[in-house]
């Protein structure tokens, strides 16, 4: 992989890049960076110029002080200007968890740049809306929030190597064989970057949906009623995160959809199972032409 920065939004941005054609860009969640999709980079740099970039506040990018400056205006304002700095108009768009948060908002604020999108275990921003108005079971798995939005949480996450993150993410993904030692080691550095926990944190500090008392009943309104361009979801059935009910009711705001189940499978599919997405990915894409 080549790597580099791009200077967009005032923020430099670290990136890799492989492959020559249309642009994939990739854009990974919380608490991961360009790493989670190396798989993905390695498979489809076949046939596609791949990006998958450290959003702002992680790993080797750019952390802006303030909570104000992970407002959601401003991180899909990024995603507008990453793809216009590699040189294109539009992109097919690969994003999980925060970065399909912000790749939700894009797709209905510009959707002009958007030639097709892959989600992985990224409720769509309506129906995540309402399962948390009327679900409590996706209250009690979003509950974490709260605690990601405490002044001290960054701390206490980095606290004894990183052991809460360990424990939530990279020591299941060893004990079931998709990470290594060397794969654990890569997102620890990436969480001991300066000031890059207080920066990953600083998403949820920023978001407009909790405390749920006060936002879920808040009209959302999306520029767009019905997204056009073709769409995959991947989703793991055994996420924690997430309901698999925020999966019903999608098809009233996507038009061209396609949406893979993937059973006892977690919160990133696209890590714990990697031959079976990129082959999922393969087949819409080939299809989707």
């Amino acid at each position: 992989m080549k790597e580099g920065y791009v200077k967009v939004n005032d923020v430099n941005l670290h990136y890799v890049t492989e492959g020559e054609g249309e642009l994939m860009l990739f854009l990974h969640g919380f608490p991961y960076f360009w790493y989670n999709w190396h798989h993905q980079l390695e498979e489809f740099s076949k046939d596609y110029r791949v990006v998958a970039v450290d959003m702002r506040g992680y790993n080797l990018s750019d952390k802006p002080e303030g909570v104000s400056s992970y407002d959601m205006s401003i991180l899909v304002e990024d995603v507008k200007q990453l793809i216009e700095a590699f040189g294109e108009k539009e992109c097919i768009l690969v994003a999980h968890d925060w970065g399909g948060a912000i790749a939700w908002k894009f797709v209905y604020t510009e959707p002009e740049y958007i030639k097709k999108l892959i989600m992985f275990d990224a409720p769509h921003p309506y129906t995540f809306r309402r399962e948390l108005e009327e679900n409590p079971g996706q209250r009690e798995a979003s509950s974490y929030m709260g605690y990601f939005q405490r002044s001290d949480s960054h701390d206490k996450l980095l606290e004894n190597n990183a052991e809460r993150l360990r424990k939530m993410m990279t020591i299941p993904g060893r004990r079931k064989g998709y990470l290594s030692k060397e794969d654990e080691q890569k997102y620890i550095d990436s969480w001991m970057q300066p000031e890059a926990m207080k920066s990953m944190l600083n998403y949820y500090r920023a978001a407009s949906f909790y405390p749920f008392e006060e936002h879920v009943k808040k009209p959302l309104e999306l520029p767009y009623e019905m997204f056009e361009s073709p769409t995959l979801i991947i989703w793991g059935d055994a996420d924690p995160a997430f309901e698999n009910s925020n999966l019903d009711g999608v098809e009233d705001y996507v038009r061209d959809l396609t949406v893979h189940r993937m059973e006892g499978v977690s919160h990133a599919p696209h890590h714990e199972k990697p031959e079976v997405v990129n082959r999922y990915m393969r087949d819409f894409l080939e299809t989707k032409k």
